[in-house]
């Protein structure tokens, strides 16, 4: 059994500081609620009871409820925004009040990215599933953003004389397997889809990690001012080694989870 040890935890992200953020919806979210719902469609099973982590817009719950595989869909989320009124309840991810055996399904599209306690999390969330229950759920995988990380690294160490943490680490696609399997979940799979997305410049680029909520909210992370040189001298880097010409390939790396409970 795995038991809540929140105090030997290591507290890498603020989970504070993401309780508030506004998310903002894009077409790189819409690909992955998509898939995600294809996925659970291709189960052919119903589910009675549903529950949606972190939701951060409305239309993922209705690409799932559009699978009409779930008769009674339920949201919560951490953060409050102009979509609240449809949250029906706030929770945060690590202590979730929800009772044992009572839920058929569970799903989250890149809501529990900055999930400290993983195992602590997963292992809820198989309680809370009934026998035959599906935990299904997309994570940014290892190498997302790497192109923007090294470009970063190398204006740090240009500009500043030193690296400093700007870009939050991944999950790696081993690990979020075998955490299923020790959470107890059945046939734990884990497989990775890479979208390749280009940009003109590196603020769009920020735009769309900022609309994911997926701005730097490490604990250990700088502090102090960071100069507009820092972003021009990383955009130049980004064009000279990734462009294809008219814009600069971002990857992002999408885990996708799944596991049953017998």
């Amino acid at each position: 059994m795995i038991k809540n040890t929140q105090n030997s935890i290591p507290k890498i992200f603020n989970r504070e500081a993401i309780r508030y953020n506004y998310f903002k919806f894009n077409k790189l979210y819409l690909q992955i609620a998509n898939e995600l719902a294809e996925r659970i469609k291709e189960t052919n099973i119903n589910f009675e009871h549903a529950l949606e982590l972190n939701s951060k817009t409305f239309i993922v719950g209705e690409k799932i409820e559009n699978t009409k595989l779930v008769k009674k869909l339920y949201r919560t989320a951490m953060q409050t925004s102009a979509e609240s009124m449809l949250i029906n309840f706030n929770s945060d991810e690590e202590f979730l009040p929800l009772k044992n055996n009572s839920l058929d399904l569970v799903y989250s599209i890149l809501g529990l990215n900055t999930v400290n306690d993983i195992p602590g999390t997963f292992k809820q969330i198989f309680n809370t599933l009934k026998s035959n229950g599906l935990f299904i759920a997309a994570f940014w995988g290892e190498g997302t953003l790497s192109p923007l990380a090294e470009s970063l690294a190398y204006a740090d160490e240009k500009i500043l004389g030193g690296l400093y943490q700007r870009i939050f680490p991944f999950c790696d696609i081993k690990t979020l397997g075998s955490l299923l399997q020790r959470a107890g979940f059945a046939m734990p799979m884990a497989d990775q889809e890479k979208i390749v997305k280009g940009y003109t410049n590196i603020s769009n680029l920020f735009t769309d990690i900022r609309s994911f909520n997926e701005n730097n909210n490490l604990n250990g992370r700088s502090r102090a001012f960071t100069p507009k040189s820092i972003f021009k001298e990383a955009e130049i880097y980004l064009k000279e080694n990734y462009s294809n010409n008219k814009e600069f390939l971002i990857p992002y790396n999408v885990i996708f989870v799944t596991g049953w409970k017998n």
